[in-house]
């Protein structure tokens, strides 16, 4: 009994040490391209008239490489430098330009921002960014101000895939769980989607089953979702759109998709069975969907000022 104490604790110390060695990046959601992790205040409460750092953090958690389009700091009053009763003083304007009551902030000429590498423990680049205010000077009594970010910036998604396209001879010589599987995945045998705000999932269905190989096109349904924390657009009169940039081994008519209320839109597509001179009984045919986009995340928070007697 004494012996198989110590061994345990011998395991038990040598599992410890192991994890105090090692490290890993804590990964965000990877249905996600970029994420806010973190939009704050320096401090709160401020007084009428103090001065104030707002700061913003973005990171990479996606798939591909992003490239910072925009960001806006909305919610309250702005005025260029000093404040007013009413408005907040935006200080260090060579930063960032005032428009239309919001801080549109001026971005590097190359915003990428490149995507994390599991494979040698590499996390996602990250952006900051910050700003000096000023609190109003005319608060009289203790006053909420709520804070609003957005940011957007262009993405893509690519979905590659692998369809069995099959006789009934080979169907039949399948386990019922593995012909089960094909019917569920409309005869993709593998897939592989880079993690990124826009899925894509291949509807069920026996399509994938030929009696006699030939050209002909047949019909093949995807479900194009918006999983992400935010909303697609291609630009400012397309919004909730993405696009079909790049297609290889399947056909798909549509050019530009519009995701229903942002969230969702079914597409149809076509391929083509092998001829009879390519084909026994079963053959796999890669293919390959990349959509292009921009994408939009909106982040808050608030700040309390005091009046000053």
């Amino acid at each position: 009994m004494k012996y198989l104490l110590i061994s345990f604790l011998i395991i038990l110390i040598t599992i410890i040490s192991g994890c105090i060695g090692e490290t890993s990046i804590p990964m965000t959601s990877t249905k996600d391209g970029v994420v806010i992790t973190d939009f704050s205040f320096e401090h709160s409460p401020v007084y009428a008239n103090d001065n104030v750092g707002l700061s913003l953090e973005i990171q990479n958690v996606g798939g591909n490489k992003a490239e910072l389009k925009k960001i806006q700091i909305y919610g309250v009053d702005f005025t260029a430098s000093k404040s007013t009763d009413r408005e907040w003083g935006v200080k260090g304007d060579e930063l960032q330009e005032l428009n239309e009551g919001f801080i549109k902030t001026n971005l590097p000429s190359k915003g990428e921002l490149f995507q994390p590498d599991p494979d040698i423990n590499l996390e996602g680049a990250k952006d900051y960014y910050e700003w000096r205010l000023q609190a109003p000077s005319g608060v009289t009594s203790e006053t909420n101000y709520d804070f609003q970010v957005r940011v957007e910036y262009a993405y893509n998604t690519t979905y590659s895939g692998t369809i069995r396209i099959i006789d009934d001879t080979y169907l039949q010589s399948l386990k019922e769980e593995e012909k089960q599987e094909l019917f569920n995945t409309g005869g993709i045998a593998s897939s592989k989607l880079t993690n990124g705000p826009i899925s894509i999932t291949p509807y069920s269905g026996r399509h994938f089953i030929v009696d006699v190989p030939n050209p002909e096109s047949r019909p093949m349904k995807f479900k194009i979702e918006n999983v992400g924390s935010g909303f697609p657009y291609i630009n400012e009169s397309t919004k909730y759109y993405i696009k079909i940039t790049d297609i290889a081994g399947i056909y798909c008519p549509e050019e530009e998709i519009k995701l229903s209320s942002g969230k969702s839109y079914t597409i149809d597509c076509l391929f083509s069975p092998p001829g009879t001179n390519d084909f026994t009984n079963k053959i796999d045919k890669p293919f390959q969907i990349t959509f292009n986009y921009n994408y939009y995340i909106d982040g808050s928070t608030s700040i309390t000022v005091k009046p000053v007697y």
